[in-house]
């Protein structure tokens, strides 16, 4: 499936937008492609656009005080990032870089408000999106407050078994709150 293909698939019946809208907003969009670690949004940037990843994995990340890299979240196939600018119009308070080699539909943040205006369908979707993100971030605030690591492990490698097997067991390891040597031992113990 070319990139258009996997566009027009995902607009027609992942967010279930009728042919015709969804031929009309395809328009809006450019495609990009990225070699794995390509920085795609630098912390402290505003960024003007949001992507939809069509083939690749990436993750944002920031810089704790320790200088340590924590990943805030992963974005596979079908999956959007560049969020922050769009809702809260300031600089990405993350880092977002490729994990592999990446191909990604991109479209202005002004254009998905000016469509949004004119099709409510579209901002049914968008509205969607945006509150399946939150619930992502509330679910991993409350994993990491109520679970143990083996536990938010076990869980994460249950809801995510494609990025267990695609990313960098540190990424998974900071993502998890936990240091990669203790994420070797519950893969021993836990045999994901």
């Amino acid at each position: 499936m070319n990139k258009q293909e996997a566009l027009f698939s995902y607009l027609s019946s992942q967010l279930s937008l009728d042919k015709e809208i969804a031929q009309q907003i395809e328009g809006f969009f450019t495609f990009v492609q990225f070699e794995a670690g390509k920085e795609i949004i630098r912390m402290g940037a505003k960024t003007d656009s949001m992507y939809l990843v069509l083939k690749g994995l990436v993750r944002a990340f920031y810089i704790d005080e320790n200088g340590s890299e924590i990943t805030k979240c992963f974005a596979k196939e079908n999956e959007w990032f560049g969020f922050y600018s769009y809702l809260s119009d300031e600089p990405s308070p993350f880092f977002v870089e490729t994990l592999e080699k990446t191909e990604a539909a991109v479209i202005k943040t002004a254009s998905i408000r000016t469509l949004c205006q004119k099709m409510p369908a579209l901002a049914q979707n968008v509205s969607a999106l945006v509150n399946q993100a939150y619930l992502q971030t509330d679910k991993k605030a409350y994993n990491f407050a109520s679970k143990e690591a083996k536990e938010r492990y076990i869980d994460f490698a249950r809801e995510n078994p494609e990025i267990i097997k695609r990313a960098k067991q540190e990424h998974i390891a900071s993502y998890l709150g936990i240091t990669p040597s203790s994420l070797s031992r519950l893969n021993r113990e836990i045999k994901i």
